[in-house]
């Protein structure tokens, strides 16, 4: 059987296509470039996806999955940190991957995926000590400062992994644990003077 005939499954195709993407980016990815990475003619590629907009997505569906594993990894002994230095170690490490996710190719599938991300960070938290007596606001407040800190964080990291360098820190993980317990502790302080003043 000539390589041209031979049958592909979707997994096949999305995990070469995956290595492309993870490789070079999407300037490195087309339909022509995965049929080549896989030693065959377009045509299987063509068979399994209906257009090439649903191969990307499931590149970074793909990409997704692989971000959560990392998210999971113990750095430092403490749930929250550790996801904070995750995150920001898989935009410097993975920066094609990094890109893929959050660079609006699909908004709609961005945010099904950022929500799917938040939903699986909430899980893993969901006996965190640090966030046990938080009510629901308080909860919200110190971790969408926390994501927002993360966020930028990655995208300078991602785009000059220098950055902290130039600013003079050197150490990416403990300015994560400081910055993340900052957080936690001003607005914890801040709680506690708002309920005093209530009182």
């Amino acid at each position: 059987m000539s390589p041209r005939n031979m049958q592909f499954t979707s997994d096949e195709i999305i995990k070469a296509a995956f290595k492309l993407v993870r490789k070079k980016g999407w300037d490195g990815f087309s339909v022509t470039a995965v049929a080549k990475a896989i030693k065959s003619s377009t045509m299987p590629i063509y068979s399994q996806f209906a257009n090439v907009r649903e191969l990307e997505d499931a590149v970074c569906l793909k990409a997704m999955e692989l971000l959560k594993e990392r998210m999971l990894i113990d750095w430092t002994g403490d749930r929250w940190i550790d996801q904070g230095i995750s995150y920001v170690r898989f935009a410097e490490e993975e920066r094609f991957l990094f890109r893929c996710l959050w660079d609006g190719r699909n908004i709609e599938l961005s945010k099904e995926m950022g929500k799917d991300l938040n939903e699986f960070i909430s899980a893993t938290l969901a006996d965190y000590p640090l966030f046990k007596d938080l009510d629901e606001l308080e909860l919200k407040m110190i971790r969408l400062s926390r994501m927002m800190f993360a966020q930028k964080l990655a995208y300078w990291l991602n785009t000059n992994s220098n950055y902290l360098v130039e600013k003079g820190i050197l150490d990416t993980d403990d300015y994560i644990r400081r910055a993340s317990r900052a957080i936690y502790n001003g607005f914890r302080m801040q709680f506690k003077d708002f309920q005093a003043e209530e009182e």
